[in-house]
């Protein structure tokens, strides 16, 4: 009888102890899965890259640069952009790379075609007498490569005044051709290299490739 009060004391002790460690177990499992969610939730809000619904990408972006230093205006020829500055200087320089897709006779303007696919319009004056091309010297040739700061034209700018025609440098911007929106960002007085332009892509946008931007 002794023999089977023990065995009845042992079962019960082993019976205890096995329904002990499930009730631990019940209640342990929801506190580490809010454990968990806590975590995720904290780990977004200090910025790390759960990716969530709330996710933003930012936009690829590039600059375009004034061409000369002086006054801006901004105004717009149908849906393109025009900046127009007064310049106090008597040079051009390029406003990005980029590639010369076309050089006026009168030698006082031209067309850029950028590495990032703005295919930009510039001109100095009116245009509109011919007998003024002695006042501008190219220092460029249709189809060369230019770097950004480059020297592209110097023209006289006394010259002009003294003979009633305007010098006057306009930029536009006529097309992109990766798509994308153009914003204009001149403030009222620029500098050389100051971006006058800022050329938005899509989301997730590549930068494109010089070769194919210049083709």
């Amino acid at each position: 009888m002794m023999m089977l009060g023990v065995m009845w004391m042992m079962t019960a002790v082993v019976v205890g102890f096995m329904l002990g460690r499930v009730s631990m177990y019940g209640q342990m499992g929801p506190v580490e899965e809010q454990e968990d969610s806590e975590e995720q939730q904290t780990g977004a809000r200090k910025g790390f890259p759960w990716r969530g619904k709330g996710h933003h990408e930012e936009r690829e972006h590039w600059s375009v640069g004034s061409p000369v230093s002086g006054f801006a205006e901004v105004h717009w020829v149908g849906e393109n952009p025009v900046v127009t500055i007064e310049p106090d200087g008597d040079c051009v320089y390029a406003p990005a790379n980029g590639k010369i897709t076309r050089l006026f006779p009168m030698g006082n303007a031209f067309r850029l075609v950028t590495e990032f696919g703005a295919e930009l319009y510039i001109q100095i004056g009116d245009g509109g007498d011919e007998l003024m091309s002695r006042y501008y010297r190219p220092r460029i040739m249709q189809n060369e490569i230019v770097g950004k700061g480059k020297l592209l034209i110097e023209f006289d700018r006394r010259g002009l005044v003294m003979a009633g025609a305007s010098c006057e440098v306009s930029v536009r911007v006529e097309s992109c051709r990766y798509g994308g929106d153009v914003k204009e960002t001149a403030g009222e007085q620029v500098r050389i290299g100051e971006e006058i332009f800022q050329v938005q892509g899509e989301t997730g946008q590549e930068i494109p490739i010089r070769g194919r931007a210049f083709g």
